[in-house]
């Protein structure tokens, strides 16, 4: 399926970050984990035209990994512009480069059942006007926590309704990496608990 199978040849990027750098809180830091340990399944199996048109949806949707990708770059130059919030704009770039990788796994899965990965989720391109310009931070980790459990319920869905076991596994397998986003960013909204246990990720999703 892939020019490099999943976990091989990522770039090596520190998917992680202390927290004491996005918080003046003087409590124990902890690390900041951006994607999941385990490897991502590859897929495989014969041309399947449903299947790619809910990956296509993944993919390039209104609320897919394109428009996550471009939400987050634009809100890390919009938040790096103001000193206080560099180490925020930085995760947010950490974040971007996780959902790059999805994108691109997405993009090798759409080929291999037979489907063009161009940026559209088969019914319309991608537009720029999809996603999120808001310039607040919480307007912002409000937003981000919106995308992010829209991710969430769209993998479990797509999941769910695919009769191909390696897709199953796999969009369930980028679906951990996104509750651990989720949880980060709602815990940048719960500073009267900076050291909630990182096992409450997967609350409500």
């Amino acid at each position: 399926m892939r020019r490099t199978s999943p976990g091989h040849g990522v770039p090596n990027i520190p998917f992680m970050q202390r927290s004491d750098r996005l918080s003046k809180s003087r409590a124990k830091p902890e690390w900041v984990v951006f994607r999941d340990a385990a490897p991502y399944p590859e897929v495989g199996g014969p041309p399947d035209a449903d299947t790619v048109e809910m990956l296509k949806q993944d993919y390039a949707g209104s609320a897919g990994e394109l428009s996550g990708i471009t939400q987050y770059v634009y809100q890390s130059i919009a938040a790096g512009a103001k000193s206080e919030n560099e180490s925020f704009a930085n995760a947010l770039l950490q974040i971007a480069i996780v959902e790059m990788m999805h994108l691109d796994m997405l993009g090798d899965a759409i080929v291999t059942l037979g489907g063009d990965p161009r940026f559209s989720d088969g019914q319309r391109y991608w537009s720029a006007s999809d996603i999120d310009y808001s310039t607040s931070f919480e307007d912002m980790v409000r937003a981000n926590i919106e995308a992010e459990q829209d991710a969430i319920a769209n993998y479990k869905k797509h999941a769910s309704l695919t009769g191909n076991k390696m897709v199953r596994d796999f969009l369930l397998r980028i679906a951990e990496d996104e509750k651990l986003h989720l949880h980060f960013f709602r815990k940048l909204l719960r500073p009267s608990a900076p050291n909630a246990p990182m096992d409450d990720r997967y609350e409500r999703t």
